[in-house]
C-alpha cells in the first residue's frame, strides 16, 4: 500500500498536463486524471463527460477561491454562472462547453477573455467553443469583451446584454440563431468576417417589449459596427430593427438582401467619409458610394422611396468627392450634381429652373430682338426683304420674363432674335430650359416611384 502511495506521489510530481503550454496556467497543481489518446491530462482539460464528478470538485475549488482562469477547459456538463460576478479577470480562452451553459445575469467586472466564444457582452471569449445552447441574456461586461474564432454550435443568446467596452466578434461562427435584442454596444463593434449559417437580430427592444436596457439604443453616440466581409449564405435572415445606423458601418458587405425595418440612418456624407479614414478602411469614397449604392437597392426593393433617393445621392457624391475634393467642373457629373443632384433633389432642380428663368430673362433686356417684320406677298417681296438685324432689347422684365418662359415651352415666341448674341440665347434656353424641367420631373418621380 505504501509503495502505490509512492509511487502515484512520484507520478504526481512529475506530472506535465498534455494541453498546450499557454493553457497549463489554469491547472497549475492539479494532479494527472487519465489519458486520452495516450496524452496525460489533468481533471480540467481532459476531453471527456466521465470525469463529471471529479471535475466539479477541481472547478468548486478554483471558483472558491475567485480563480478564474479556465484556459482551454473542457466543461462535460451543464452549467450556470447566472447572476454570478466576476470581480477578478476571467479568462476562457479556447475553453470547451459540451452543454448548455448560462450566464444570465452575470457581471464581468473587469477584462474577460472568452477566445474563440463568439457574441458575448463587454468580456472576451476568444476560441472558445459552445457545443450547446449558449445563455447570456442581460449580462454586463464592463471592459473589452474579445470573441474571436469564437463558434457557437447551437442557439446562442444576448438579448439584454451590456458592453461597456469594445466587443470584438472577429472571425466567429454562428450555427445557428443568434439574439441581439435589446443588448447595447456602448463603444466600437466588430464582426468582421464572422460568419452567420441563421438568423441573426438586431433589435432596440428585447424580448420583454423594453428599448434596451435602461432604455436606450443599441448603437449610441459613441459606438460604432463593423461588418466588414462577413460571411452568409441567407442574407435576408440578417434584421436590423428599430435602430439607428450608418451607411459606413457596411462597407465591404452586401447589403442588399438584409432586413432593415424602421431603421433611421444617421450622419452627414463628410462624417461617413472621415470615420472610414480614422479606420484605415481604402478607398474610403469608392467603398462608400458601393455600400450606399447597395442600400438603395435595398430600400428600392421594400418600396422606401425616399431612403433610396438619398442613398443614391450619397452613392453618386462620394464618387464626385473622390477627386479635386468634387470640384471637377469638367466631368459632367459635376454638372449633373448642380443641376439637379443627381436627379434626385427636388428642391434643387426647382431652384436652378427658376434661376435660369430669370437670368435668361435679364439677359434678353440686353440684346436686341426684331422690331418689325416685312410683308411678303410675292417672289419680288421676298427677293427685295430686308429683315431687322439690329433690332431692340425686350422690355419692362415682365415680358422679358414671359418671353423666357415661352422658349422654355418651346412654344417660339414673337420678336424673333435679331442678333446673333441673342440668337445664341435662344439656343441655349431653348435646349437648357426642357432639359432641367425633365431633370426636375426626373427628381420628383424618384420621390414617389412605384
Amino acid at each position: 500500500m505504501s509503495s502505490l502511495s509512492t509511487h502515484k506521489s512520484s507520478a504526481n510530481e512529475n506530472f506535465v498536463c498534455a494541453c498546450k503550454e499557454w493553457m497549463r496556467s489554469a491547472c497549475e497543481r492539479e494532479p494527472f486524471y487519465k489519458q486520452y489518446e495516450k496524452q496525460r491530462y489533468c481533471v480540467l482539460h481532459f476531453p471527456g463527460k466521465e470525469k463529471s464528478t471529479a471535475f466539479n470538485e477541481a472547478f468548486n475549488r478554483k471558483r472558491e477561491i475567485k480563480d478564474f482562469n479556465f484556459r482551454g477547459v473542457w466543461f462535460p456538463d451543464e452549467l450556470s454562472f447566472k447572476n454570478f460576478r466576476f470581480e477578478e479577470k476571467a479568462d476562457f480562452s479556447s475553453a470547451t462547453f459540451y452543454e448548455y451553459v448560462d450566464f444570465g445575469d452575470a457581471i464581468f467586472e473587469k477584462e474577460a477573455k472568452f477566445l474563440s466564444s463568439i457574441f458575448m457582452v463587454g468580456a472576451s471569449f476568444a476560441s472558445v467553443k459552445f457545443k450547446a445552447w449558449a445563455d447570456f441574456r442581460y449580462c454586463g461586461f464592463g471592459d473589452r469583451a474579445d470573441f474571436l474564432h469564437a463558434t457557437f454550435s447551437e442557439r446562442a443568446n444576448f438579448n439584454g446584454v451590456i458592453f461597456y467596452g469594445q466587443a470584438d466578434y472577429g472571425s466567429a461562427t454562428f450555427n445557428s440563431e443568434v439574439n441581439f435584442s435589446g443588448t447595447i454596444f456602448s463603444k466600437q463593434t466588430f464582426f468582421g468576417t464572422a460568419t452567420f449559417e441563421d438568423y441573426v437580430r438586431f433589435s432596440s427592444k428585447d424580448d420583454l417589449g423594453f428599448a434596451g436596457s435602461e432604455h436606450k439604443q443599441m448603437f449610441g453616440e459613441t459606438s460604432s459596427l463593423d461588418f466588414q466581409f462577413i460571411r452568409t449564405e441567407k442574407p435576408d435572415r440578417i434584421s436590423f430593427h428599430t435602430l439607428i445606423l450608418r451607411p459606413h458601418w457596411f462597407v465591404n458587405v452586401d447589403t442588399r438582401n438584409f432586413d432593415f425595418t424602421n431603421v433611421e440612418w444617421r450622419g452627414s456624407l463628410n462624417q461617413e467619409i472621415e470615420n472610414l479614414k480614422i479606420n484605415e478602411v481604402s478607398p474610403p469614397h469608392r467603398l462608400l458610394a458601393i455600400a450606399c449604392r447597395q442600400l438603395a437597392v435595398n430600400a428600392e426593393e421594400n418600396h422606401r422611396y425616399e431612403e433610396a433617393s438619398k442613398f443614391r445621392y450619397w452613392s453618386m457624391d462620394a464618387q464626385r468627392r473622390e477627386r479635386w475634393r468634387g470640384f471637377t467642373l469638367w466631368r459632367l457629373s459635376w454638372w449633373y450634381w448642380a443641376a439637379s443632384g443627381y436627379g434626385e433633389r427636388v428642391l434643387r432642380a426647382f431652384l436652378v429652373l427658376l434661376g435660369a428663368w430669370f437670368i435668361f430673362a435679364l439677359l434678353y433686356m440686353q440684346v436686341g430682338f426684331a422690331r418689325w417684320e416685312p410683308k411678303l406677298t410675292n417672289e419680288n417681296d421676298v427677293a427685295m426683304a430686308k429683315h431687322d438685324e439690329i433690332g431692340s432689347p425686350l422690355s419692362p422684365l415682365s415680358r422679358s420674363l414671359a418671353y423666357s418662359a415661352s422658349v422654355m415651352t418651346l412654344q417660339k415666341p414673337e420678336p424673333r432674335p435679331a442678333t446673333i448674341a441673342a440668337q445664341t440665347l435662344f439656343i441655349i434656353e431653348t435646349i437648357l430650359g426642357p432639359l432641367q424641367a425633365a431633370l426636375l420631373a426626373l427628381a420628383i418621380r424618384r420621390k414617389f416611384m412605384r
